[in-house]
């Protein structure tokens, strides 16, 4: 299947369902996907969270000669 710009006429094809779903030629349109992470891959993802925060927070601290 090609893909192309939406137009338009296809514009037509877009409804609001009375449950609130968006419709595209009568068919569910999928808007929201869950993502299950794997344990390791949280474990990476809070500590580039805290890698990021420390990365900001020291900056500051050191501007306002708070460390020393």
């Amino acid at each position: 299947m090609t893909r192309h710009g939406i137009s338009w006429d296809d514009l037509g094809y877009l409804e609001v369902g009375d449950d609130g779903r968006l419709y595209w030629k009568g068919e569910a349109v999928i808007v929201e996907k869950r993502l299950k992470l794997e344990r390791y891959q949280i474990w990476l993802a809070i500590l580039a969270t805290i890698g990021s925060l420390l990365s900001g927070v020291y900056p500051f601290l050191d501007h306002w000669h708070l460390l020393g």
